[in-house]
Parts: C-alpha cells; structure tokens; sequence
C-alpha cells in the first residue's frame, strides 16, 4: 500500500489521469475496466474499503471539476447540444430524483424504524437466520447512499466529460471474462492478496469459478450480460469479421466459464433474458420488423443438435443444478430473507428503510425494501426510459440487452444496488442516446425520411461538446 491508497488504487488514479488528460477517448476504457474489481479495495481508511470502481469514478469526477464549471459558467446554446440535452434530459432527472429519495429515506429510515428486526448487510444472511438484527443508523447507509450518488454521477458524465459508448460497458466485460479465464487456469497462482483485499468481506474458495469477485454468483451475474453482449454483437449484421471473431472468441469463454461457475444466478438469469428475447423476436417477426435470416436458422439448428447430443450433462447442469440449490439451506435462507424484505415494506408503510438497511437475495427486494415503493417505481422507469430511448439508436443494442441481463440475474441472487456493471451500462446507452441526437441535429435534416440516411464521421461534432465523438472517432 502506498499511504490510504492500495497498488492496485495507484493504478487505478494513474489509468484513469492519464486517459483523461493524454486521450480522453480513451476515458471508458480505464472506467469500464475498474468495473471487473467491485470488491477490490483502492483505498482503505480505518477499517473501510472504496472498491476500484467508484475511485475511478471519483478520480473522474475531481480531474474533470475545472471542465464542469466552465461549462455551468458557459453552456453550450447551440441546437445539437439543445437535442442531446432533450434526448437525455427525463431519465437523468429520473435518476437524480433517485438519488433525492435514496438520501431522505436513508437518513431518515433508520431513525423513524430503529430496532425494527432486519438482515443485517455486514453479518450475511444465513447466520442471522432466527437471530435477526435491529435496525439502527450505520456507516454503512452513507456509504451505499454515496455509491449511489457515484453511480448517477457516471450516467451524467458519461457522453459529457468524455465520450463513452459501448465500449465502455465491452471494456469491463471484456476484463471480467478475461481474468475469470486466467484464473482458471491459474488458481494456484492467483494473486488473491493483491485483489481479495476488501475489509470485512468473506471470498469464496477455489471450489466454483467467481474470478476478480468474491463469490461465484456475482461473476454468474456478469457472464449472463457478456453472453447478451457478445451474443447480440455476433447477430448484428453491420460487425466487421474481425469484431465477430473476436466475439466468438468471448462467447467461447463464456460457455467454458458458465461450466466452472456453476451459479444458479447465471442459469436463472439466462433463462429469464432467453425468454425475453424470444418474446421480442416474435413480437418483431409478427410487425414485419425483422426476418430469419439463414444464418440464425444455421446456428439454432447446431446449437439443437450439439444439445441433444449432450442431454445427461445439460440435466446435470440446469435442472439438476436448480434441484440441488432448492434443497440447500442457503435457498431456504435467502427465501426468508426475501419474505422479511416483503414484511419490511408493509410494516414501513410503502417507505422503506434507507440504503444499507437491509439485505434480501434479490436486487428487486433489497430495492424495495430500503428505498420503497417510491424507489422500485423510480429506479424502474430509469431503466425503461433508457431502454426506450436506445431502441430507436443504431447499434445500441449490445449494451442495452447487457443492462437488461444484469437486471435479470441481480434481480434472482445479487442484492447489490452498487454494482458497478449495472451503472456502466446505464450510463454506455445513455451516452450513445445523446450522441445520436446530437448528431442528427449537426447532420441537419432536410427532409421526412433524413433520419434514416447514413450519417459519416466527418457529420458527427468532434469532442469537446457533450455527447459527441460517439459513432465513428474512437479507435477500434
């Protein structure tokens, strides 16, 4: 360690400052790849670790204060700023009135509810089976209050202070599926002093693959959103060979990891994200909004086929997996954590009680029994707001069915509004949401149709404006 901050902090602060000043393009990447390390500590004060995450994001945020107050002082007027501004503005007011919440009910909650019977976030869940804890204010509900607060801050940044698009969210994916893979075939090498540094927190052992995470489900979570990345990236028709080669390469990863992993998070997640996108396929199939194309039918038929040739070991791991996990304790606990959090809305009136108060098995109830019935509303029409947004932008749709499978998979087993990958992803669509109406401001319009026309990069603003330099000036 050097001072408060760790080695790995070092270079965090270093990545993200040299990104920043030498090529700020290259912001996203030193981001996105902090994303892979949420329960790594860059900095640790008495006792408490800031995951690398969030110090990127501070680091961000400190360097870029002279740029934000140039711009409060001198704000661009222009009309392809002006549509940026527009195509973004309800889902960051959305999610700054998130984070109003999240801090009233925060402070608030533990006070109005004190010694209300709780899961403790910092005792786990299957050792306060029968022995709940009271509710009580704590460290903990201001620092998930400000890993809240960080979070937003990105999705604000991001497109503004720098340009992001998808692959800020391809570089932490990319990272995250990386070292799982060298950690399988490392394991008894692997640096666990440098990376499992976190205070207070308990790593998993070598048994299940959880790579640069401290225990399997969370990488599960992060293999179900790289698998709806590469997977969508390898369907889209305008990827070049070399991009598809590559993303063969990740899914291959993926599929190997998915194995060593054995999450019932990254089986559940995958299955709720598969159904979705058959939904929507037929939904669009049934509009005239899409074909079969024969390279889908080639590919499902060998799927099928490989499949049917491997039934005993796809049993094995699916519904005898599921099976197994019903049968333990720790589903019958994380069960009742989840029915004490139903409880704790009801018995809170609807408010919650803060951030940190409580810890469920399900991102959906810890979200609604800390923030409430105000905060599951808030933060879902964040998420449907962006959505909606990116299926009008061209080739967004990586980075939106990424978000959309870590929803599904925190929503089973990952109760963890901090999650980094969830923010990154937010804050990758909305960039690109803003790029593109920028750019279809700049690019004038002269008639019905010109939206559609193809835009080159010599139409699309060069940075520093907010939202610019998105589609066709980053380096492939």
């Amino acid at each position: 360690m050097i001072g408060p901050l760790t080695v790995l902090g070092v270079a965090t602060v270093a990545a993200v400052a040299i990104s920043y000043f030498a090529r700020r393009e290259w912001t996203q990447y030193a981001i996105g790849a902090s994303v892979a390390f949420p329960q790594t500590a860059g900095v640790v004060v008495d006792g408490n670790g800031l995951p690398l995450f969030y110090l990127a994001v501070a680091t961000l945020l400190v360097l870029a204060t002279p740029r934000m107050l140039l711009g409060l002082a001198r704000p661009a007027r222009d009309s392809a700023t002006r549509a940026a501004a527009r195509a973004r503005f309800l889902p960051e007011v959305l999610a700054m009135g998130l984070v109003a919440w999240a801090a009233a009910i925060t402070i608030a909650g533990p006070r109005l509810f004190a010694g209300t019977p709780v899961f403790d976030p910092a005792l786990g869940v299957d050792p306060q089976v029968g022995a709940l804890a009271e509710l009580a204010p704590s460290l903990g509900n201001l620092a998930q209050l400000g890993y809240l607060a960080m979070g937003v801050a990105l999705v604000l940044a991001a497109g503004r202070l720098f340009p992001a698009d998808t692959r800020l969210l391809g570089a932490a994916l990319w990272t995250a599926v990386a070292l799982a893979a060298v950690r399988l075939v490392t394991e008894p090498v692997w640096p666990r002093e440098l990376l499992q540094n976190m205070p207070g927190y308990s790593y998993q052992g070598p048994e299940r693959l959880s790579g640069t995470f401290y225990e399997p489900s969370v990488l599960g979570l992060h293999l179900v959103a790289a698998a709806c990345y590469f997977g969508i990236r390898l369907l889209r028709a305008q990827e070049t060979p070399r991009v598809r080669v590559a993303t063969a390469v990740g899914l291959g990863l993926v599929g190997i990891e998915f194995v060593a992993n054995a999450s019932g998070t990254a089986l559940a997640g995958l299955g709720i994200v598969t159904a979705l996108a058959g939904i929507v396929g037929l939904v669009r199939l049934a509009r005239g909004r899409s074909s079969l194309r024969p390279g889908w039918v080639v590919a499902a038929a060998a799927v099928t086929a490989l499949g049917l040739t491997r039934l005993p070991a796809l049993y094995e791991l699916t519904i005898g997996q599921a099976e197994r996990k019903a049968s333990s304790f720790s589903y019958f606990a994380r069960s009742l954590a989840n029915e004490r959090s139903w409880q704790l809305l009801l018995e809170t009136g609807g408010l919650g009680v803060g951030l940190g108060g409580n810890r469920p098995s399900s991102m959906f109830f810890l979200v609604l029994s800390c923030l409430g019935v105000i905060g599951i509303v808030m933060l879902g029409l964040v998420v449907l707001t962006v959505l909606r947004r990116t299926s009008r932008v061209p080739g967004t749709s990586p980075a939106a069915w990424a978000l959309v499978g870590v929803l599904a998979a925190a929503g089973v087993a990952v109760p963890d509004l901090s999650t980094p990958v969830i923010w990154v992803a937010l804050a990758a669509c909305l960039a690109m949401t803003g790029a593109d109406a920028r750019a279809t401001a700049a690019s004038g319009p002269t008639g019905p149709d010109a939206e559609l026309l193809p835009r080159t990069p010599a139409q699309v603003p060069a940075f520093p404006g907010p939202d610019t330099a998105v589609r066709g000036s980053l380096p492939e």
